[in-house]
């Protein structure tokens, strides 16, 4: 992983980089979701999701302008929505409310296909939905108005969707 955040770093494209070997189909790999907490050895496949997005939080480049572009193209694709969903990811977040709304827009247009893997999420407990583990999507929801306790509910059967009926939107 260093050498892919290092060139991630430089300014390199992080879909470009991140696929260039290709991808695995988590629907063909029984491996667990990790969204946060350290590297373990499970004896099986794991898919570390959050890990280029909290490294190179934890040691961003120079240019800020290359967290930007990072943080856009990862909205691109449904596994880089994922990354950022990662709760270790929060700090992507934090003192940028401008990216509350890309952020949100990203995640409910990907939401359905990351719900489809199952429960399969893992931050401290494993083999959860993607919903009831701490993530950033609830963190942007609520200082978007949502109120607390609705996030720590199940979701009604239309998703997330259903809370932007709380949602103020800044002007």
């Amino acid at each position: 992983m260093q050498r892919v955040v290092r060139r991630i770093s430089r300014g390199e494209s992080i879909v470009t980089v991140m696929s260039e070997d290709g991808m695995l189909e988590v629907g063909e790999h029984a491996g667990r979701m990790m969204l946060g907490g350290g590297l373990m050895y499970t004896g099986g496949m794991d898919f570390y999701c959050f890990m280029p997005w909290r490294r190179l939080w934890l040691k961003p480049p120079d240019d800020p302008g290359v967290m930007d572009a990072i943080f856009q193209e990862s909205l691109s694709v449904s596994w880089g929505v994922l990354g950022l969903l990662a709760y270790d990811n929060k700090p992507w977040l934090y003192g940028h409310e401008e990216r509350y709304a890309p952020f949100l827009e990203a995640a409910l247009r990907v939401w359905d296909e990351l719900d489809a893997v199952g429960s399969r999420y893992y931050v401290a407990v494993q083999n959860e939905s993607l919903w009831t583990i701490p993530n950033s999507l609830q963190y942007v929801l609520g200082n978007m108005g949502v109120p607390r306790d609705l996030l720590s509910t199940p979701l009604p059967p239309e998703g997330p969707r259903a809370l932007l009926k709380y949602v103020r939107i800044a002007s």
